[in-house]
């Protein structure tokens, strides 16, 4: 994961109303989204493991010869 620590950003417990949020302003939901956000961004930045990806090509590979009809 990255170096940054999530858990040390504070949450700003506030209503939308009161920060003078635009209506795509969640309060403090908004905090919670970027988090969520922050963390797929890093799990999706990881390298995919060897063997998911020869799982991959042997299901294309599985794939690919079931597609083809048979001539007899």
């Amino acid at each position: 994961m990255a170096d940054r620590k999530i858990e040390d950003e504070p949450l700003q417990m506030t209503h939308p109303e009161q920060a003078g949020a635009t209506s795509h302003d969640l309060g403090p939901n908004s905090a919670i989204g970027r988090r969520l956000k922050a963390y797929y961004d890093d799990v999706a930045s990881e390298p995919v493991p060897d063997r998911f990806l020869s799982l991959l090509d042997a299901l294309d590979a599985a794939e690919s010869g079931a597609q083809k009809p048979e001539r007899g």
